[in-house]
């Protein structure tokens, strides 16, 4: 794979360069110790070793609310809406850059989600290496510590002054070269950036699943009545927030309404959650998970097993939000899977 160079001090530089056609958004330290991604000015200062981003990225793709079309109600005609700025995120580590290939695949699926692919097409993606480990997080034992498409270019610094820059897609590379013409990548570069990946392998190492995480689907059919969901599932507020921190939930609810005058109105659609008491309630007003242990169960067979029927991968990335979100403490999918784990193998 091409890989350049690139000195700290011309990165700046080519961020005002970018910024004359895109938005530009970057990690930064946000309040209560935590990092979130936002715009990119003169003078940011990038939270290169930032742990986690509170806030998923998917936002950027699929906005918690956005409209779908607006009609006129005298006419009877509608209008589509398509919203696709052109951004670029810099600095998404490769367990989001996974999440977001997970939604592309899901989005693409069947009749295709065209307002969120008009987002996703207007967007580059800048992966980072990650210089350190959320507390909470386990993507290294889930295999979602390396990614090997879905981003434009993949940033690891090798030296405080240094990146290695590898290369992803044609776009991506003339962004990165927009200025002038950069160094290639020496064998030196290429172990110095394998070394800073084993060097947050090794930071990794404390957050683990118990088992190989290719047999979770096969654990979830196996342990529809564990007793794992009724514990967790007694401490539950039905809050949601674990669906909204989520970078692979994607499910939203549509409605319509009229302006004031009744002459013109929009459909929009907003983020919705599966652990929200009505998310499953349909016409006539039965609910089909009523119960807090239906909503958890369901969400966890999400990660676990159906998105993996689906395209062959856990519906989690091992990000860690979900456990940080949880007010109760309970939207931990590692002490979930672990604990499924161990009762399997005690009834074997």
């Amino acid at each position: 794979m091409t890989a350049y160079c690139l000195h700290m001090e011309q990165l700046p530089p080519l961020m005002a360069w970018w910024r004359k056609e895109y938005d530009v958004y970057v990690p930064v330290a946000a309040e209560g110790g935590h990092y979130d991604f936002a715009p990119w000015r003169e003078g940011t200062e990038i939270a290169f070793d930032y742990d986690l981003a509170y806030n998923t990225l998917k936002r950027y793709f699929l906005p918690p609310s956005e409209d779908l079309l607006t009609f006129d109600l005298a006419s009877y005609e509608a209008q589509a809406v398509f919203e696709d700025p052109k951004q670029i995120l810099f600095g998404v580590h490769p367990y989001d850059v996974r999440a977001v290939n997970q939604l592309d695949q899901l989005m693409e699926a069947g009749a295709p989600d065209r307002n969120y692919m008009a987002r996703r097409e207007a967007t580059v993606v800048m992966a980072m290496e990650p210089q350190r480990v959320a507390d909470t997080a386990f993507w290294s034992t889930i295999g979602a510590d390396v990614v090997s498409h879905g981003y434009d270019l993949h940033f690891t610094r090798i030296s405080p002054a240094n990146f290695m820059v590898e290369v992803g897609s044609v776009k991506g590379e003339e962004l990165l070269l927009a200025r002038g013409p950069l160094p290639a990548a020496t064998a030196g570069d290429r172990e110095a950036a394998r070394k800073a990946h084993q060097k947050v392998m090794d930071l990794s190492r404390s957050n683990r699943l118990n088992f190989d995480w290719r047999h979770t689907p096969k654990l979830m059919e196996k342990g529809w009545n564990a007793g794992v969901w009724r514990e967790k599932a007694e401490l539950c507020l039905a809050c949601g927030s674990c669906n909204v921190v989520c970078p692979t939930c994607y499910c939203f609810n549509v409605s319509e309404e009229a302006d004031e005058t009744l002459k013109t109105g929009r459909r929009f659609r907003e983020w919705d959650g599966c652990m929200l008491v009505n998310f499953a309630t349909v016409a006539g007003g039965h609910n089909f998970r009523t119960k807090a242990l239906e909503r958890y169960r369901h969400r966890y067979m999400r990660k676990g097993k159906y998105i993996s029927d689906k395209i062959g991968e856990l519906g989690c990335v091992g990000c860690g939000r979900c456990v940080r979100a949880c007010t109760a403490r309970i939207a931990n999918p590692r002490e979930v899977f672990n604990a499924l784990w161990e009762d399997q193998a005690n009834a074997d």
